[in-house]
């Protein structure tokens, strides 16, 4: 699959728009969706737009219960002034580290936004390309990379648990990830712990803010629709002083060939 795409959109015809972004997934892991008609109820459109790509994952999770899952389809990325800043990343305005959602759970590959309000400056969704990482690390460290793919971690949140290797490339080639780093198991082994850590700091030192990062930055009523595991996303730090200064939702959904 080739990496990414911003695919114009010239329809407010939400089933025709999925359509075209299930197809654009088809051939790309990012695609940055850019509506150019005037759309009238933003919940509307992509709550119809995500069901056209596939079964849509109710992964809401309750963050005053430690991410217990609510049963609901989506889940604010909002700037909460009243949480502490590194309480949760998903209401803060610091730079979020690279990751998979689905390091913790089984929800079927496609992640979803869409924003409702931008930032004041900052707050881009950011990549990096599995081969572009592996590269990477084929020349930086060749141990390194093998201990990644071949140690099996375990990553956990409230009830939900998942055990796979940090990067796993398969016979054909295919590179998946399975990483958030502060949602390793309390339980894993030191070694496991370790291998967490070393991990999370090349990414912070050696490939954030680099050559490697896509930055793609949304603006009220655009969208963008990734597959979660052949990349690792972040963010980069924003400005914001009150409340919903930055705003999107997120949903899951789980890829259907139909």
């Amino acid at each position: 699959m080739k990496f990414y795409k911003n695919l114009n959109l010239r329809t407010n015809d939400p089933v025709a728009a999925g359509k075209e972004i299930k197809e654009a997934l088809k051939e790309f892991k990012v695609v940055k969706v850019t509506p150019e008609w005037y759309l009238n109820d933003l919940r509307e459109f992509y709550d119809i737009v995500t069901e056209q790509i596939g079964e849509v994952n109710k992964i809401r999770e309750d963050f005053t219960k430690g991410g217990v899952d609510t049963g609901e389809k989506w889940m604010e990325i909002q700037y909460d002034h009243d949480i502490p800043d590194m309480a949760a990343f998903r209401h803060s305005k610091n730079a979020q580290p690279l990751h998979t959602d689905e390091a913790y759970r089984f929800t079927g590959g496609v992640r979803f936004f869409y924003c409702v309000n931008m930032a004041e400056e900052g707050g881009e969704t950011t990549f990096v390309d599995g081969p572009v990482l592996i590269d990477y690390l084929k020349n930086y460290d060749p141990e390194f990379l093998k201990e990644l793919t071949t140690e099996e971690i375990k990553y956990s949140k409230a009830d939900k648990s998942r055990t796979e290797k940090i990067i796993d490339i398969n016979p054909e080639g295919d590179i998946n990830f399975n990483f958030n780093y502060f949602c390793i198991d309390k339980n894993e082994t030191d070694a496991h712990k370790d291998l967490n850590q070393r991990f999370h700091d090349f990414l912070q030192n050696q490939v954030a803010n680099s050559y490697m990062m896509e930055k793609v930055l949304l603006r009220p009523g655009e969208g963008l629709a990734w597959w979660d595991r052949p990349v690792l996303h972040g963010r980069n730090s924003y400005k914001a002083s009150k409340t919903n200064d930055r705003l999107i939702w997120k949903t899951g959904v789980k890829w259907s060939e139909l």
